[in-house]
């Protein structure tokens, strides 16, 4: 089963669209998936942004799996995650510099994957699917 959440609403129903709010990850959760759609790569001398392909979007992918409660970065080979919350958001995270950040915005969840390279950096933005029960 897939944790998604439904992006209409009826008019004076739910929260205010353009707030976000807090995610809550279920105890039943197996998987969190994200498909990115952009890309950032900053360096001191310059900053890159590009909107990815679906091709690129593939390779970017970002995966966490939860076991036993326990939160792995698959897609960093499988380091320890931490989860954190303050205020709307979520965190997930293995050491300074290296985060995923998690909040749902106009019913959908949305997050940043925020990787430190030395004095490089790389940032994708993206949407995520929770996956429960699996």
């Amino acid at each position: 089963m897939c944790l998604a959440l439904s992006a209409t609403r009826s008019a004076g129903q739910g929260q205010d669209p353009a707030v976000p709010q807090k995610v809550e990850i279920p105890p039943t959760a197996t998987v969190l998936e994200g498909i990115p759609t952009v890309r950032i790569d900053s360096t001191e001398a310059d900053t890159t942004r590009r909107v990815l392909s679906v091709a690129d979007a593939a390779k970017d992918r970002l995966t966490v799996t939860v076991v036993d409660g326990r939160f792995y970065w698959r897609s960093r080979g499988d380091r320890p995650l931490r989860l954190s919350s303050t205020g709307a958001f979520t965190y997930l995270s293995s050491e300074p510099g290296t985060y995923i950040k998690i909040t749902r915005v106009n019913n959908r969840i949305s997050y940043v994957e925020h990787v430190d390279l030395g004095f490089e950096s790389v940032t994708w933005w993206g949407e995520m699917r929770i996956v429960v029960g699996r």
